[in-house]
């Protein structure tokens, strides 16, 4: 299984920082002040592709942060409660000088167009702002600003919600000051608005997902968060958190959200070296108590949903498992998920597909997962390799995914028709 170096991001969210006072509700005044700072981050020298975010840009960067929610307020404190959201991002984006046009595809932009320094500049432009209703919320206005960063952008969130006939800030989401561009929330930025009868008459909760900016490698660390407004829209409730990796590849990720479930379908690496990526289903329900629930289908097929049932924490994946094998499947499980070993000396496991087959039984697959054990030589290039028991993972199909019934050594006599999945096919 692969381990990747940035599982440090995957660590709990940390709420935003408090907000400095909006000294102004005139628009003209707030976009000046964000004007300001941006001419203030072009000052300020970024080595390219360095990760460690200078303090001045870190400092300058929270208080655009501030200067954009400014802003929004004051935009939003001409509007009324119907207001079209397109008529908002139009103000917004006008008064910002953000959205700014893109080159079309094929179209080559020379380095004298100011628009090159837009798109590019290390940190505070390429400013894009969106402005939308949430559909299963339409009382509420989204507020979506981009901020360019090295090797990334940097996303923040702002919802709004009408009392007594003007707009008042509801909940503010955004990462804390940056340090690294790990810190940020971007790479993608996905929203999503629950509305659920059944907590607290139908308070609305807001799912948000975003993933790590970094400048090398394409597998990175994405983090999901369920939130609550509180009585400080700066300091939303965290009412759950997990952290995943991810593939930044061309696949596009997507977020929605029904009633009280909301699912999230990334691509993320694969167990077997042959195969460079895999599809995940991250799906989850939440409940009358605000108790967070994932919920099948994890994966599109049944290779996939082992893999995902593996690499899973197993308080997940024991609600996919038969529960009278569930002793013997975590050990199983627990086998395939070692803790990422720092010392890069250490002998380690890696694992390749086998068939999959189907079985006399209805619904029911076998999928063949190799282990082999890598043993680092001195002074011997790429050391020796010692097979590792091969497991047979048995899963049966149920609705909306699969369920784990056993994981043997040996195949099934019965599971023996042709391989559903073989390798020119991966």
């Amino acid at each position: 299984m692969k381990f990747l170096p940035l599982i440090l991001v995957l660590s709990a969210a940390i709420p935003c920082s408090a907000q400095t006072p909006c000294f102004t509700a005139k628009l003209a005044d707030a976009a000046s002040r964000v004007h300001l700072i941006q001419e203030k981050l072009k000052q300020i020298t970024v080595e390219e592709m360095d990760e460690n975010v200078p303090a001045a840009a870190r400092d300058q960067m929270t208080q655009l942060k501030d200067a954009l929610s400014c802003t929004a307020d004051a935009v939003l404190a001409e509007a009324g409660p119907s207001v079209n959201p397109v008529e908002l991002q139009k103000r917004l984006a006008g008064s910002l000088q953000a959205n700014p046009p893109e080159p079309g595809e094929g179209t080559a932009q020379s380095k004298d167009d100011h628009l090159f320094d837009e798109a590019n500049g290390a940190y505070g432009h390429n400013l894009r702002v969106q402005v939308t209703r949430p559909s299963s919320a339409p009382a509420l206005i989204q507020v979506e600003f981009s901020i360019n960063i090295e090797c990334g952008v940097d996303e923040m969130l702002l919802v709004y919600t009408p009392h007594n006939g003007v707009w008042r800030e509801l909940m503010r989401w955004q990462s804390p000051p940056l340090k690294q561009i790990s810190d940020a929330f971007g790479d993608f930025f996905l929203t999503a608005t629950l509305s659920n009868p059944e907590v607290e008459n139908g308070k609305p909760h807001f799912v948000v997902a975003h993933g790590t900016p970094w400048c090398t490698s394409r597998f990175s660390g994405f983090a999901m968060d369920v939130l609550s407004p509180a009585s400080d829209p700066n300091s939303p409730k965290v009412l759950w958190h997990t952290g995943r990796s991810y593939s930044r590849g061309d696949f596009e990720t997507k977020i929605k959200a029904t009633g009280n479930t909301f699912e999230l379908r990334v691509n993320d690496s694969c167990m077997d070296i042959n195969c460079y990526e895999r599809h995940v289903i991250y799906r989850y329900r939440i409940d009358k108590h605000e108790g967070v629930h994932r919920i099948q289908p994890i994966a599109t097929d049944a290779r996939g949903f082992v893999e995902e049932w593996l690499s899973a924490p197993w308080s997940e994946s024991q609600t996919f498992s038969e529960p009278k094998a569930s002793l013997a499947l975590q050990k199983v499980h627990d086998e395939f998920s070692p803790e990422p070993k720092s010392d890069p000396g250490k002998d380690y496991t890696t694992h390749s597909y086998g068939p999959v087959r189907a079985c006399k039984t209805p619904g029911m697959f076998q999928v063949q997962i190799n282990s082999t054990l890598e043993k680092i030589v001195p002074g011997k290039p790429g050391g020796e390799s010692q097979p590792r028991p091969t497991h047979y993972f048995h899963v049966r199909g149920v609705e909306d995914g699969y369920r784990m019934v056993s994981a043997p050594t040996e195949p099934a006599p019965s599971c023996s028709g042709p391989d559903l999945m073989p390798a020119k096919d991966k």
